[in-house]
């Protein structure tokens, strides 16, 4: 055991990680004896890239509801909500300058619709407690000796009696979630879960997707693992460079990832056309074909699909674009009839390395929910994305974050109080 230096300094509590649950966390600490270590030039900088730029704050839905959104793992944090909920941290932005508005689903976003409010609101606030924070502070090394955790970043060392581990998961590494967290967890005799990406977007063996890159369709879904039907879902899709995207196929990607590692062939089939049935569909064909005759095939097809997709999909099909509707004979119809109703896909992966949030994490097991402090090491906090199991898309991940490290604070808070009494 080596010796600590008695020059070195010594803080009640030293949180790692600038995230959403590190500035709740020292918000809440509000200890003037504590410090934030950050390792990026900002605060809050995977906030920014939230909601598409904008921030999805949370979700202003009732704990019972949020508690089915975290894929079996929801009841783990109903202290953390009871603690500190959708509510507060509304409370808390609109209370210093950061008003909200409610979108569809309950999805809370600020009113500027930039996540850069957020941040700079939560950053204000942080900057008015007595909590310390340091920015450009890489982490490189935590132990723990007698009583203390010994924390070395920049090539020096520092001394803590609490410390708060709120580094995020792996999702986003380039703005600093590179998986720390988890290293210095698991050097404190923590384990961490087998491999589950969270929430990613999914790569198809279909290559001309590619050239459908940044549109965005409302649709309607059904995937299926070997023959078998494992989702029915609707929602926005964007489709990517080299598959497809948006919250429903983020919100899927884990049980689409479930069945490709067993080794299934997954398909998905899109509905394009939602608000037809195929009854429907098949006489507004049949009627327009006949009535609009001399029209061309593709400008037609606009009535259904954006108009840079026309072409791909009528070259999906082997159809000539060029073709007028009377030109299309009955089998080219009711082809383009059934792939409007189901254009099919076949998954061949989810893409981990473009994760919205990390699922993979900290064993739940291993950590008290009543106050987020580790099971195996005493004044050890693990809080936010570094914990197993994410929630849907839905501002459910941030609410997450705030909570849990919101509980860490209020409960080092109460002990600090405590030590010195």
């Amino acid at each position: 055991m080596s010796i600590i230096c008695d020059t070195m300094r010594t803080y009640n509590t030293v949180i790692i990680g600038g995230g959403a649950g590190g500035i709740l966390a020292g918000i809440y600490l509000n200890d003037k004896n504590s410090i934030l270590l950050e390792k990026n030039e900002i605060l809050g900088k995977k906030i920014l890239m939230t909601g598409g730029g904008r921030c999805n704050i949370t979700n202003n839905r009732p704990i019972h509801e949020y508690i089915k959104k975290y894929y079996n793992t929801g009841n783990f944090y109903r202290d953390a909500f009871n603690t500190f909920f959708n509510k507060d941290i509304i409370k808390l932005l609109e209370d210093n300058g950061c008003k909200t508005k409610i979108e569809d689903d309950k999805r809370v976003f600020p009113k500027s619709n930039k996540s850069k409010t957020v941040v700079n609101t939560l950053t204000h606030i942080l900057n008015k407690s007595h909590t310390y924070y340091q920015l450009n502070s890489t982490v490189t090394n935590v132990e723990k000796e007698d009583e203390y955790f010994i924390i070395t970043y920049n090539n020096k060392k520092i001394r803590t009696k609490y410390l708060i581990l709120a580094t995020g998961g792996i999702s986003y590494p380039e703005t600093g979630s590179t998986g720390d967290g988890y290293k210095f967890a698991m050097n404190l005799g923590h384990e961490k879960t087998k491999k589950m990406s969270g929430l990613c977007p999914i790569k198809t063996k279909e290559k001309w997707v590619h050239q459908l890159q940044g549109i965005t369709l409302q649709v309607k879904l059904e995937i299926k693992a070997n023959k078998k039907s494992i989702v029915k879902d609707k929602g926005s899709i964007i489709f990517t460079h080299n598959g497809i995207s948006g919250y429903v196929i983020l919100d899927n990607s884990m049980e689409i990832e479930k069945h490709l590692q067993k080794n299934k062939k997954v398909i998905i089939n899109l509905d394009l056309v939602e608000k037809y049935d195929y009854e429907t569909l098949d006489k507004k064909l049949q009627d327009d074909f006949s009535k609009y005759g001399t029209r061309g095939l593709k400008r037609y097809m606009h009535e259904y699909l954006p108009k840079n997709m026309s072409s791909v999909f009528l070259n999906v099909l082997s159809l000539d674009e060029t073709k007028t509707l009377n030109q299309i004979t009955k089998k080219e119809r009711i082809l383009i009839r059934d792939h409007l109703k189901r254009l099919q896909l076949t998954i061949s992966d989810v893409i981990e390395t473009q994760a919205m949030v990390s699922n993979n994490g900290i064993k739940q097991k291993e950590i008290n929910p009543s106050t987020f402090e580790s099971r195996l090491m005493k004044n050890l906090f693990i809080v936010g994305e570094l914990i197993e199991g994410c929630g849907q898309c839905g501002g459910y991940n941030l609410q997450k974050a705030f909570s849990t490290g919101v509980i860490a604070a209020k409960t080092i808070k109460e002990r600090l109080k405590n030590d010195s009494s």
